[in-house]
């Protein structure tokens, strides 16, 4: 969900090695569930809101926790959803950014730069990229299953969790896993990556459209 993450995601997808594989912790007093339709029912109030809607927009606080620093780096600004279309997640600050997703392109524009365009022609693995991507934004747990082991935990009127442990070595050479909650929205991304750093986004004003992207939205993808 942050633009250097999916370019490393992006480098390290072609690889199809398997390694050993990682086990979900879990807490003493959470119910975990690990089938498609326990994962289902755990998040069908975030579901319901999804499918209504033809686009999701919202707000985003982004904290990069890096060894050797004491604070974390953060950054904001917005997103958007629109299933069938693509993924805009536009940073606002600590400077102007913009990173586009659709099913077959990705395109990045970084402030004051010219915007930087690949399709899945050129680099196969954004067919991987996209549909992990379009998956967890739409919470699709057979897509999800394709490329990650999951197991999701309740803890009574808690925030559900949903943690996702990637299959593939190459997935995991990017990141060792990450960590869902929400409850009718999902409210925070939690990504911990293979070599010890974090990321923690937190999403905001979360609101599903049921009429679609607007004619300017359409435009940017």
């Amino acid at each position: 969900m942050r633009a250097g993450w999916l370019v490393l995601m992006l480098a390290a997808v072609p690889a199809s090695s398997t390694g050993a594989e990682n086990k979900p912790a879990s807490s003493p007093s959470a119910v975990q569930v690990t089938s498609v339709a326990q994962l289902s029912t755990l998040t069908r109030d975030t579901a319901r809101s999804l499918a209504g809607a033809r686009a999701v927009r919202g707000k985003f606080v982004q904290k990069r926790y890096l060894s050797g620093l004491v604070k974390p780096l953060e950054s904001s600004g917005d997103f958007l959803f629109a299933r069938d279309i693509g993924i805009e997640w536009h940073t606002a600050r600590p400077f102007d950014s913009q990173f586009v997703l659709t099913h077959d392109t990705m395109t990045q524009r970084d402030e004051g730069g010219e915007a930087v365009r690949i399709s899945a022609s050129d680099q196969p693995a954004l067919t991987v990229v996209s549909r992990v991507f379009f998956a967890l934004f739409a919470l699709d747990y057979a897509a999800l299953s394709q490329d990650f082991r999951m197991a999701g935990f309740e803890n009574g009127k808690q925030p559900w969790q949903l943690l996702l442990l990637p299959k593939t070595a190459a997935l995991r050479s990017v990141f060792k896993q990450a960590t869902i909650s929400g409850d009718a929205t999902v409210q925070t991304v939690i990504l911990d990556d293979a070599n010890g750093d974090s990321t923690e986004i937190e999403l905001r004003d979360v609101q599903y459209d049921p009429k679609g992207l607007t004619a300017d939205e359409r435009r940017r993808f």
